[in-house]
């Protein structure tokens, strides 16, 4: 291994690998507060509305942090057939809002990915956030202006019969692309952009994986 020097200080110095020329880094968490949060719908009624939400996870408006979504998990089941068991344009899609806090359903906790590290998640209702899904019939979203297009979709044309199943991943990892910023008061939802057709009752299994952090240029700490 050898040093580069920039010729201003010691500190300075950067690591160099001698074969590879490449310079040596450490990858290390930005931040100890990281999250996640499951939960399953009961069962949705027949002929879902359009635009109806079915989870929801809302920071806190005066959050001192970020949220950044790595990752969300949806499990879709058909319970009852539909009518119509492959109907094109079904589907279930994540759009990013803004405005006041969902309203019924079921109110979701938070997991530390840490027990001994990271503070309150600020989607926790106790910090001013919130975050929940559906039990038999959509969230009320009052007051909500979401974001077009929407961010993912997940398509169900062909999960019509009873017993149908199907699993979208969404990664947001820098991996893949980039975590999903929600601003304090921003929230994410799983909304279907089109009615759900006749007969058909199904349920829905999230699950995310975050972090919250200041931004880069903030001059707080954590």
């Amino acid at each position: 291994m050898a040093f580069t020097q920039d010729g201003r200080a010691v500190a300075a110095n950067q690591a160099v690998e001698a074969t590879t020329k490449s310079a040596r880094v450490a990858l290390v968490q930005r931040t100890v507060n990281a999250y996640c949060a499951s939960g399953t719908t009961g069962t949705i009624g027949a002929a879902l509305a359009a635009n109806s939400s079915v989870f929801a996870m809302r920071l806190d408006p005066t959050a001192p942090r970020r949220l950044f979504l790595e990752r969300l998990r949806l499990q879709f089941t058909t319970i009852v057939a539909f009518t119509t068991p492959v109907t094109a344009g079904r589907r279930l899609s994540l759009f990013r809002g803004n405005g006041a806090a969902a309203s019924g359903g079921t109110a979701m906790t938070p997991v530390r990915k840490s027990s001994a590290y990271g503070s309150p998640s600020e989607v926790e209702t106790s910090q001013g956030g919130d975050i929940r899904i559906a039990a038999a019939a959509a969230l009320t979203v009052t007051g909500i202006t979401f974001e077009t297009p929407p961010i993912g979709e997940m398509s169900l044309v062909h999960v019509g019969a009873a017993g149908g199943f199907f699993e979208q991943l969404f990664e947001f990892a820098p991996t893949e692309c980039a975590p999903i910023w929600l601003e304090p008061g921003q929230l994410l939802a799983v909304r279907n952009p089109v009615a759900f057709d006749a007969a058909g009752t199904w349920q829905l299994a999230v699950k995310a994986d975050w972090h919250e952090a200041r931004v880069l240029d903030d001059s707080g700490s954590e």
